[in-house]
């Protein structure tokens, strides 16, 4: 997340997913981390709209001593080891190299997020340039599947972003695709993606 975005309407359609889902009950012990690539720029203010967007409790969004600029294997130590978590990177998941690594979140970041609770549901904020969203989301499990073994992934697609819901526990993303299709009906099949490796 980057302060210049805060406040648009793509964090308005993130929190009414997680509104949505949390009230379905497919979702538990939620935490959110903002990923902040200019985390030193926030102001308390700001923390306060970010949670309110999302809206979840400010309780709820976890801060860091360390900086994704400076001190990446330390910060990512510093997220909860239980519970679902959405982790909301500039851009998204990393799959080739790049020029500001602040601005994703690693395969095998995200797989040790993943292996700290088995049964969680890590959910990835992916943002799509100049191609087909599913070709993106493709293309991004691709690379996921040369780190990570054996897990589940649910897409919610829009033209210009996805979030990913993956887990090692089928049985925690089967009910997030099935709010998914039972929200959108025949819509789904355009929206709604589903992989089980």
């Amino acid at each position: 997340m980057n302060l210049q975005f805060l406040g648009d309407a793509l964090d308005h359609w993130k929190g009414s997913v997680f509104e949505g889902l949390k009230k379905a009950g497919a979702l538990a012990g939620f935490h959110v981390d903002a990923m902040a690539s200019d985390a030193k720029m926030w102001r308390p203010q700001d923390w306060i709209l970010f949670s309110k967007l999302l809206r979840v409790e400010l309780s709820q969004i976890i801060s860091h001593k360390f900086y994704l600029t400076q001190a990446r294997n330390q910060y990512f130590d510093e997220i909860p080891t239980g519970g679902d978590l959405f982790l909301d990177p500039d851009t998204g998941i990393q799959t080739n190299r790049v020029k500001e690594p602040e601005k994703y979140l690693r395969p095998t970041e995200l797989r040790g997020l993943m292996e700290k609770d088995r049964s969680r549901v890590v959910v990835v904020y992916q943002h799509v340039r100049a191609r087909h969203t599913r070709d993106r989301v493709c293309s991004v499990l691709s690379a996921l599947r040369h780190k990570i073994e054996s897990f589940s992934c649910t897409s919610y697609e829009s033209g210009t972003v996805a979030m990913l819901f993956l887990s090692f526990n089928r049985e925690r993303i089967a009910p997030i695709n099935d709010y998914f299709g039972n929200l959108l009906g025949f819509h789904a099949k355009n929206r709604v993606g589903s992989w089980n490796w």
